[in-house]
């Protein structure tokens, strides 16, 4: 039978699961699969080794083999190609096991890496600082107050490190609330201010209207760059 698509052992003990497809000659848009894959108890860590396999059933085609018999036949060989698979596969679930212990640490290794990565880009970006964040706000507040719109302009800020752009307003509603949105989410002023406090300064935006909200780093120049 042919082998449409393949996980080698050593993946499948790798990653925690895998499969192995016949492309079965009479069945179309569906194959004959051995699966297996890792199963670990939430519970009790109990670790198991599942396998199982599916069967092609609604694919059936004649444009290739118009015999049924001969179908189902050539279906069974492939069955019986993948029950001789998962017994050996049951028989070395240890070196299953053995394998998925080296990809966990590999990956454990690789996620510790970017994290530090991502630390150090976080570090290396400069932040607004709470007392700048607040002058900023405060200014969104007034200018919303005493617009006829009852909204600020937008501001425009991106995160430390990751650089994920952000856009936030101020809205003074008609019953006398003062509002922050941070794209489509509601938030109130006290996270807004923390928002922006974290961001990365040198990404701050005012946009059209520095004379009422100033430049996040001009200003933070003449606060003597204060960041508490």
């Amino acid at each position: 039978m042919h082998i449409k698509e393949e996980d080698t052992f050593q993946e499948i003990g790798f990653k925690g699961d895998g499969k192995v497809t016949w492309d079965i000659p009479g069945w179309d848009r569906e194959f004959l699969e051995l699966k297996a894959k890792r199963d670990q108890s939430w519970s009790t860590d109990k670790v198991e080794w599942k396998f199982d396999i599916e069967f092609p059933r609604w694919g059936r085609s004649r444009d290739k083999v118009k015999s049924d018999y001969e179908a189902h036949k050539k279906a069974f060989e492939a069955y019986a190609e993948a029950m001789d698979r998962m017994k050996d596969w049951e028989g070395r679930q240890d070196e299953l096991e053995a394998e998925f212990q080296k990809g966990e640490a590999i990956r454990k290794a690789e996620k510790e890496r970017k994290e530090a990565e991502r630390l150090a880009a976080i570090e290396a970006d400069k932040p607004v600082g709470t007392k700048l964040a607040k002058t900023i706000c405060e200014a969104m507040v007034k200018q919303a107050r005493a617009s006829e719109t009852q909204e600020s302009k937008e501001i425009v800020f991106k995160t430390r490190g990751e650089h994920k752009e952000h856009k936030m307003r101020c809205i003074f509603t008609y019953s006398k609330l003062t509002l922050f949105n941070i794209g489509w989410n509601r938030v109130s002023r006290k996270d807004a201010i923390n928002y922006l406090a974290d961001a990365w300064l040198n990404s701050v935006d005012t946009g059209d209207i520095k004379d009422n909200i100033p430049d996040a780093r001009l200003a933070k120049f003449m606060m003597g760059g204060v960041a508490k």
